[in-house]
């Protein structure tokens, strides 16, 4: 049966952790008929400076902003 592997920023609570993997675990039982002793979840924990959008470090200041971007802004890594 499924086991679901989530890759996130630390998460700032047990109690959302508990939430998110009870959700997950409902959503699977209701939505594929899984029984509920069979659905397992890990959780993995990256920090921000290990993590990148964009090629931006997740704990740049302006990473919200730069991990949006679509190009570098210079000619030299512009693609035709």
């Amino acid at each position: 049966m499924p086991h679901i592997h989530i890759t996130t920023w630390p998460i700032d609570s047990d109690e959302k952790t508990k939430k998110l993997l009870e959700e997950i675990t409902r959503v699977m039982h209701n939505t594929l008929g899984c029984p509920l002793d069979k659905i397992s979840i890990s959780i993995q924990e990256i920090q921000p400076s290990r993590w990148s959008d964009a090629g931006v470090v997740g704990n740049d200041p302006d990473f919200k902003t730069k991990s949006r971007r679509m190009d570098f802004g210079d000619s030299q890594h512009e693609t035709s």
